[in-house]
């Protein structure tokens, strides 16, 4: 057995939780064997708050904790000489203030860095991580997750199948202000709402769309958006407090692909979901068939056993169950963050290449400047010779579009 210490980066926050029982999971259920060997994780935390962080490695049984990351870097040396990871899960606004300087700590002869999406509040901020990870000659990867979830695995494998024409995706679940008796509140961190520490809204934070969009059809041809702040005052999370919000919690995105395919979305903080597969449901209409989908279920109509409608049948006050026509697919369940986690740990002992790196994530960011710039601008679409990618920087006194003062919301 090789013990593979993993530093984990802000524990304290819900990023981190996440990552936290990931390793956890990994090393439980013995998910890495490199040579009939077995690599056990041993995760170490690292947070501001040392109260918190020894509550929170009291639930999770983490024998490692520290406030201080040298001392955390000192911890996985000894446990392993030859091989640590160190994984950032930061929050988005302040990642870069405090990856870099945590970077020039680290050898990357025996470090690997793994780290949350997105990478960073900006392009220019990511752009400065990813080319601080290659000068150091750093191995790297960033969180995809969604595409380790078995709804999406199976969906992968159907699109050459279906043959897509058309997408529509819908994300997001009631966050609502939290000021009435019965209202829904807390399920998203204070961050999400401002400017500030968040880096942006709903745009940068689900950057999940973009990713998610590339893998299923492939490259984008155009970007569009348009942007909303729906509600403008919240209840802070800890329920002391108002929250002046800032950044948009809607957005409708449409995503012209080069193959053809267009892709609408919106991603709202403000749905309540009517999906039997929850907070995401994607669905592809395709030449041969249909699939309706989200992270954990996955059902298809093929075109020779789709009902058909009639119009004079229509004005009969004909009833069609319709979902009856849907065949549902058997999917295994298993944790996307710890298959990917289990995945980028065993790239790093194989030497196999891992493509969902940190100029992968940086270019998906390109795209979300993109989306704000269009948002910015009536929902104007943005041609791919637009798009930031590396390894080119932003042009001289570059600063984000973030809709300041362009937000419109519901009267």
């Amino acid at each position: 057995m090789i013990s593979l210490p993993i530093i984990i980066h802000g524990v304290t926050g819900r990023m981190g939780q996440v990552a936290l029982t990931a390793v956890k999971r990994v090393s439980n259920e013995k998910m890495i064997t490199v040579n009939s060997e077995e690599i056990q994780p041993i995760p170490i935390g690292v947070g501001r708050n040392f109260e918190k962080l020894k509550v929170i490695a009291h639930a999770f049984e983490m024998e490692h904790f520290t406030s201080d990351l040298a001392e955390a870097y000192d911890i996985a040396r000894r446990i392993n000489p030859r091989h640590q990871v160190y994984h950032c899960t930061i929050s988005t606004g302040i990642r870069a203030d405090v990856m870099i300087p945590a970077l020039s700590i680290l050898d990357s002869s025996t470090t690997a860095v793994f780290m949350e999406k997105p990478i960073a509040g900006n392009y220019a901020d990511g752009y400065a991580i990813v080319k601080k990870l290659e000068e150091d000659k750093f191995k790297h990867g960033v969180v995809h997750h969604m595409l380790e979830a078995p709804g999406v695995k199976k969906a992968l494998d159907f699109i050459l199948q279906i043959r897509p024409l058309h997408c529509q995706m819908k994300f997001g679940y009631e966050v609502a202000p939290g000021f009435g008796d019965k209202e829904y509140c807390c399920q998203r961190p204070d961050f999400n709402w401002t400017l500030e520490e968040a880096g942006g809204g709903i745009i940068l934070d689900m950057c999940h769309e973009g990713y998610l969009s590339e893998a299923l059809f492939g490259e984008t041809e155009h970007l569009s958006a348009t942007a909303r702040l729906l509600i403008e005052k919240r209840l802070a999370y800890d329920r002391d407090g108002t929250i002046d919000c800032d950044v948009e919690d809607y957005a409708m995105i449409r995503r012209e692909h080069t193959n053809g395919v267009v892709n609408t979305s919106i991603w709202a903080w403000y749905r309540r979901i009517n999906s039997e597969f929850g907070p995401l449901e994607i669905t592809i209409e395709g030449e041969n068939g249909s699939i309706v989908f989200g992270l954990y279920g996955l059902k298809v109509q093929w075109k020779e056993t789709a009902p058909l409608l009639l119009w004079e049948k229509a004005l009969e006050n004909l009833k069609i169950k319709w979902r009856d026509y849907w065949q549902y697919v058997e999917l295994k369940h298993r944790d996307p963050f710890a298959q990917e986690l289990a995945d980028y740990l065993k790239s790093i002992f194989t030497g196999e290449k891992y493509w969902k790196n940190a100029i992968h994530a940086l270019d998906i960011l390109g795209q979300v400047e993109a989306l704000y710039e269009s948002a910015a601008d009536a929902g104007k679409p943005v041609h791919r010779d637009n798009f930031f990618r590396y390894p080119h920087p932003v042009p001289t006194n570059w600063k984000p579009e973030r809709l300041k003062g362009k937000l419109k919301g519901v009267k």
